[in-house]
């Protein structure tokens, strides 16, 4: 199990190439990878997209959804939710936190780009690595802005309506799947706010229902058999 000793940020990153032929980041040290070896942008487009960000959408008539990412990662989560607001024509305000922010050798060495759908928007990925954390980075109708703090004490003068967990897997960080974590997720959101994650755990799910969020069990994306959405 992971603590602070280990230390993220110095912990040796493998790239691999997952089933669909984008890349992610593996670290041994925790056997945890940033993405599903089954396929990194499937997976995210799947989870996150398709499955939060344009449920959300087809619930709500309001066409100005505010997004938070617990986890920005290589970017990827971003980056897909700018090219489908931008299709969907949407307002879009889209806030992450990294408490272990990716350096930009790490992200150039990745060539996630290179595996990334619309390449007329590329120069988004390129901006939302290269942009200080903190400040907004706005394109056409999305602002994004990236916070390098810990989800337990980053302070936000907001709620939101959708919510990314992208947390690693709780073999690896236990603590972010736990009620204190979140019970945070749940006081971020507004009512009919959603919650949406790749993990399927019970726990998880049993923890999500007590808090007193409605918790939908989904088929999960290839190679996962279920995925866990949760209703504020």
């Amino acid at each position: 199990m992971f603590n602070e000793s280990n230390g993220i940020l110095s912990m040796p990153k493998k790239i691999i190439k997952t089933g669909d032929g984008s890349p992610s980041l593996y670290i041994d040290q925790l056997n945890e990878t940033y993405h599903s070896k089954h396929g990194a942008i499937t997976e995210s487009d799947y989870v996150y997209i398709k499955k939060g960000f344009a449920y959300w959408l087809d619930l709500n008539n309001q066409r100005a959804p505010r997004v938070f990412e617990m986890g920005l990662g290589t970017g990827l989560n971003a980056y897909l939710s700018y090219v489908f607001a931008l299709d969907r024509k949407v307002l879009c305000e889209y806030v992450s936190v990294e408490k272990y922010p990716l350096s930009i050798d790490e992200v150039q060495s990745l060539g996630m780009k290179d595996a990334l759908p619309s390449p007329e928007h590329h120069h988004f990925f390129d901006q939302l690595h290269e942009v200080d954390w903190g400040q907004n980075l706005s394109q056409s109708d999305f602002v994004f802005k990236k916070l390098e703090q810990d989800f337990f004490s980053v302070a936000l003068d907001q709620s939101f309506d959708i919510l990314f967990y992208d947390a690693f897997g709780y073999h690896a960080q236990s603590e972010m799947w736990q009620e204190k974590a979140l019970q945070k997720c749940y006081d971020l959101l507004q009512p009919g706010g959603v919650w949406v994650s790749y993990c399927a755990k019970g726990s998880v799910r049993r923890c999500l229902e007590k808090i007193g969020f409605s918790v939908e069990r989904l088929e999960g994306p290839p190679g996962k058999r279920e995925m866990l959405r949760a209703i504020k």
